[in-house]
């Protein structure tokens, strides 16, 4: 990618249509263009404007509620010291500007219309005994990649199964995933963190090394205290060789709340070698009910544990015995593409009784656009086992007792370039979640998943972050006392 030409750099300020070329102009705009210029010459990697060929997938958001929001450039950094050179940058000159890693933030939290700096060019990660060294740029596919190692790996970070998420962004806002009721989070993986600070400071983080950032980034979301550059992590030794992969489908309301009923009755079957979740989907044909996920155990022995779930004649049943690897790779969603969405959570501690399942399924039969969209209700058990080891105080992360996650989950096609920011979300999807989450309400503890950032969560400091929110304060106060990176639902500093 060539580096921002004059003709990249008007178009990346916004100037390029009014004709300033040399020569022309006014004195401020040809101030302005000069600035940006500067931050393009300082910058090892390169400064993308509008009219280079990866503007659109390195400055779209994967929400595209938040689309009308486009940054003047992105800075695609190469290193540490390009973050520190935008970071300075942006300080000096006023300019707003958001980080972006993986891009798959479900709000705005990694969009400006100043600079976006992004780190996706930061990739590389390299394995050294039971440690891992992983840039910000590095994803979820990566690791996929690189861990296996031709099937012979035995070593895992626990984590996500969407490819394209990035594990900065993971890691700093907990990290649940498929592995982590035997694993625990990717969070509780790390073991050290490099960041950037408001100032353009390098300072590394961890036990013996400015402890209270270390925890404040194991749970505290990204966005909040700088820009963390490099992670270190120690990995988990994967306890089998051979796993096995299900899903089962049910097709009508009655069948896809017994599913519901009967996972919640088979998942203890199985302690922390099993995890996975039940979804309610409603889609042009009816209701349906599928459960999904993986177990460390032979085949025969999944299905006796499934016993529950075969009992009730699902209309189609895969059990499948793997590989270890095998499983993580069939496990492995999508790649999701952006898209307009609101996705809501509730962490729940104990089972939902069966007629909250009953509600919940009554409620998904009546999303308002069967053949448009997707409205569900997902119960996620990604949660619980090893995460629960951990006290909630002794990290930042602080969802330690929850045994589910429930989430409210929305999506409707819109306008592919929207023009109004934020777009608002129909007025019959949105009445539709919001019958679906005062229905979920009661069961849950009323906390929410700081990864799964909801716009419209109207207590989100203690529903993110609980009992340690104040601490989080104190030390957004210590290495960003100018409140320099912020966003709608970013800690603030003390007293805020």
């Amino acid at each position: 990618m060539a580096d921002l030409s004059r003709r990249h750099l008007l178009g990346a300020v916004g100037l390029g249509s009014l004709g300033l070329v040399a020569g022309g102009g006014t004195a401020p705009a040809q101030a302005r263009a000069s600035k940006w210029k500067d931050l393009s010459r300082r910058l090892s990697g390169h400064l993308v404007g509008p009219d280079s060929p990866r503007y659109a997938e390195l400055a779209t958001p994967r929400n595209l509620r938040f689309a009308a929001l486009m940054p003047r450039a992105v800075a695609l950094c190469a290193d540490t010291r390009d973050v520190s050179v935008a970071v300075r940058w942006a300080r000096k000159t006023g300019t707003p500007f958001a980080i972006r890693g993986g891009g798959h933030n479900y709000a705005s939290a990694s969009s400006s219309d100043g600079l976006i700096i992004c780190t996706r060019a930061m990739a590389a990660a390299t394995v050294e005994g039971t440690r891992l060294r992983a840039q910000a740029g590095v994803r979820n596919m990566d690791l996929a990649a690189l861990l296996p190692r031709g099937g012979k790996g035995r070593l895992l970070l626990p984590g996500g199964n969407c490819p394209n998420v990035g594990i900065v962004g993971l890691t700093l806002g907990g990290g649940i995933g498929p592995n982590a009721p035997w694993a625990g989070l990717t969070a509780d993986r790390l073991r050290e963190a490099t960041m950037v600070t408001a100032d353009g400071d390098v300072v590394t983080a961890s036990v013996r090394s400015n402890p209270d950032l270390f925890w404040g980034l194991r749970g505290g979301a990204g966005g909040n205290f700088g820009v963390v550059t490099e992670l270190v992590y120690d990995m988990v030794e994967v306890p089998v060789a051979r796993a096995t992969g299900f899903v089962l489908w049910f097709d009508g309301e009655e069948a896809a709340s017994l599913a519901g009923a009967a996972w919640q009755q088979a998942r203890p079957a199985g302690g922390r070698s099993v995890s996975g979740s039940w979804v309610a989907v409603r889609t042009p044909d009816g209701v349906r009910g599928r459960v999904r996920g993986q177990a460390l155990m032979t085949e025969a022995d999944a299905r006796s544990m499934l016993a529950p779930l075969l009992s009730l004649g699902p209309a189609s049943v895969e059990v499948v015995e793997r590989t270890f690897w095998g499983t993580y790779e069939w496990y492995t969603a999508p790649i999701s593409d952006p898209g307009f969405f609101w996705d809501r959570s509730l962490y729940a501690e104990r089972d939902l009784p069966d007629e909250a399942i009953a509600d919940i399924v009554a409620v998904v039969s009546r999303w308002p656009r069967p053949d448009a969209g997707v409205g569900a209700c997902q119960v996620l058990g990604w949660v619980g086992g090893a995460v629960n080891d951990v006290g909630p105080t002794a990290t930042s992360y602080v969802h330690r007792r929850a045994r589910a996650i429930i989430e409210v989950l929305s999506g409707w096609e819109g306008r592919e370039n929207p023009t109004r920011w934020p777009t608002r979300v129909p007025r019959d999807v949105h009445d539709w979640a919001d019958e679906l989450w005062e229905t979920v309400w009661p069961h849950s503890n009323g906390q929410s998943y700081q990864n799964f950032p909801d716009p419209g969560l109207r207590d989100w400091a203690r529903a993110y972050y609980g009992e340690n929110f104040d601490r989080l304060t104190q030390v957004k106060g210590r290495w960003d006392p100018l409140n320099l990176f912020t966003h709608a639902q970013g800690v603030p500093l003390p007293g805020k």
